[in-house]
């Protein structure tokens, strides 16, 4: 037996999403990603905090990274922001956001 994992997005992503549908690679790609997401959970990702349920999807070619948080109590996956990759700064200042963000709450 599977577990249906349903995907939550805010009004950034959703601007995000609206901005590549005018390219098609990375909107296949985009896909793919929430495909694997749904499917899978938050197996789908490498865990970025424990506490905090805070997760990351890789895409090596183009270099994407899409981030997540699963809520273990409705089974539901908020998908957070999705970037290009560009530099391991970039990365550290988006976790820590993020991490900062939930930690408040």
């Amino acid at each position: 037996m599977t577990e249906d994992f349903v995907l939550v997005f805010d009004d950034v992503v959703l601007k995000q999403l609206k901005k590549v549908e005018r390219n098609n690679h990375l909107k296949l790609m985009l896909s793919k990603m929430l495909d694997k997401l749904e499917l899978f959970g938050p197996l789908a990702g490498e865990l970025l905090d424990s506490k905090l349920f805070l997760y990351e999807l890789k895409n090596k070619h183009p270099p994407l990274r899409l981030y997540y948080k699963h809520n273990r109590v409705t089974n539901e996956i908020y998908v957070l922001k999705f970037e290009m990759k560009t530099s391991p700064e970039k990365q550290e200042r988006t976790i820590y956001k993020w991490k900062y963000k939930f930690s408040e709450s």
